[in-house]
């Protein structure tokens, strides 16, 4: 099972070397890409790993110029620094098999062999039932791949976490139950004293439900954009608006969304709920309430309106917002007693500082049954 390893540092790459040989693979190094482009012709290899390096710009020059020669060469990009999605996804438009990230020696054999298993499977002819279930195998892991494309898309159309707006201080934090998300927040300034967020759960989960998560975004901008100044103090009409467009498109889902404006200068807050669930609990000095607030989803029925609220929020306060998905795994059976445990968590973050999804430990629950989104807006706190 023969390995090529691409890589100009000598030693970097002999390092890599030895990993892969004390994992099993026969592996060659070879520092000079003219050399590397010949060998790869008259050799053959299973697979090719390209070190990235520091350059990584260099890299996938040279990745362009191996798919191009030896289309039929499979290569993958190896990287020993974090990338950012706009990086994994330029590698992979250049004919990457996969990108491994900051690879740990503890998960490099599985990844090698998949990667090898994909390449193999792919030349194959699937005759017989063994080779059939492993092509399926082999599409499964491309559709995952793709889904890694797309949950790096997505997760970049979410806003910066955390942002400051005045003094007042905006986070989030999603956890996809798969690789992407029907759970969407957005928060931006949309006047010069006044600025918008909102927690959307999209019906379903998965590809289809992040779908309509691209336009929720899309509504964002748009928003920014074309909203009406009675909007600030009104925003059920931000939820009316939505569902017209979500009907007009006929796009078969529909969305819980809770949506509010909070005006910077006088720190009132505007909200309308669209059958989002749990309501959105504020904390101050005077305790723990909730923002509850009846309305239909959005997305289901014409010719709907959503009731607006308004709400002063003092100068020290958390409000958080949490999708359903975190209820189902707050470890109560009754759903009263899941939402003073959340009440409970809310008021411990108000006197710690510490964000929602740590004070319930959420990343410790994944892989969930359904995807979960926190948001917090805070002022005065540590």
């Amino acid at each position: 099972m023969s390995l090529f390893v691409i890589d100009p540092d000598r030693g970097a790459g002999e390092a890599l070397c030895g990993r892969l040989r004390d994992l099993g693979f026969e592996t060659t190094h070879l520092a000079d890409l003219a050399d590397a482009a010949a060998r790869i012709g008259n050799e053959s290899p299973v697979l090719v790993l390209l070190c990235a390096g520091r350059q990584f710009d260099v890299a996938l020059e040279r990745l362009k110029q191996i798919v191009l020669q030896h289309p039929n060469v499979a290569v993958a990009l190896v990287s020993d620094a974090p990338l950012d999605k706009t990086d994994v996804l330029a590698a992979i438009r250049r004919g990457a098999i996969d990108v491994f990230d900051c690879v740990a020696v503890a998960g490099l054999d599985s990844l090698i062999r998949d990667a090898i298993a994909r390449v193999s499977t792919n030349r194959a002819s699937a005759t017989s039932a063994e080779q059939r279930a492993r092509g399926a195998e082999v599409q499964l892991r491309e559709l995952q791949r793709d889904q890694r494309a797309g949950r790096y898309i997505q997760m970049g159309m979410l806003p910066p976490s955390p942002m400051a707006v005045d003094d007042f201080r905006l986070c989030h934090r999603i956890f996809p139950s798969l690789m992407m998300s029907g759970d969407f927040v957005d928060y931006f300034r949309i006047s010069h004293r006044h600025f918008a967020f909102y927690m959307a759960d999209v019906s379903g989960h998965g590809a289809s439900s992040a779908f309509v998560t691209v336009l929720l975004k899309n509504f964002s901008r748009r928003l920014r954009r074309e909203f009406r100044p009675r909007m600030l103090k009104a925003p059920g009409e931000i939820l009316a608006w939505l569902n017209r467009e979500l009907l007009d498109n006929e796009i078969d889902k529909h969305v819980a969304m809770f949506v509010g404006v909070i005006d910077a200068t006088t720190g009132q807050l505007a909200y309308a709920n669209g059958g989002h669930f749990p309501s959105a609990l504020l904390v101050d000095d005077d305790g723990c309430r909730v923002l509850e607030l009846a309305g239909k989803p959005v997305g289901l029925f014409r010719d709907v309106s959503w009731e607006s609220r308004q709400q002063h929020l003092c100068q020290r306060f958390v409000l958080t917002l949490v999708s359903d998905g975190v209820m189902e795994v707050i470890d109560k059976t009754r759903l009263a007693d899941k939402e003073m445990e959340l009440a409970a968590a809310v008021s411990r973050c108000y006197a710690t500082g510490r964000p929602i999804w740590e004070e319930l430990d959420l990343a410790a629950r994944e892989p969930s049954p359904d995807d979960m989104a926190c948001l917090m807006i805070t002022r005065g706190l540590p």
